[in-house]
């Protein structure tokens, strides 16, 4: 029988990204580099690239959000979108330790000038 995968209540963002570029869309700290829309990503994942950049001021992303940014998909897609991002090098799985016993898991998002195809 086949595992469930359930996306965690809430997913921790940390900026990589550097300063904001002169062409960055969006308004204030909810920003993403427009040249995402020209890398050779599935359509899906870019939506959800430009959706987490978008949390970022936030620091975090809820599970209800991670599912409303990509309607209609399931929880495996969601994650699968999430693996697409990191092997592509737009996010990078992390530790953040809060103290010496507990640790935080979430993921940096970077520029997309560090993508790699």
């Amino acid at each position: 029988m086949k595992g469930k995968t359930v996306l965690p209540e809430v997913t921790l963002l940390y900026d990589a990204r550097g300063a904001r570029p002169e062409k960055a869309a969006g308004i204030g700290e909810f920003w993403y580099e427009l040249e995402v829309w020209e890398l050779p990503l599935s359509p899906t994942v870019r939506v959800f690239y430009t959706a987490l950049c978008s949390f970022l001021a936030h620091g975090q992303i809820n599970r209800q959000d991670l599912r409303g940014t990509l309607k209609d998909r399931t929880d495996e897609e969601i994650v699968n979108a999430l693996q697409d991002l990191v092997r592509h090098n737009l996010l990078a799985p992390t530790d953040r330790f809060i103290n010496s016993s507990d640790t935080l898991r979430g993921y940096e998002v970077r520029s997309v000038r560090d993508f790699e195809s």
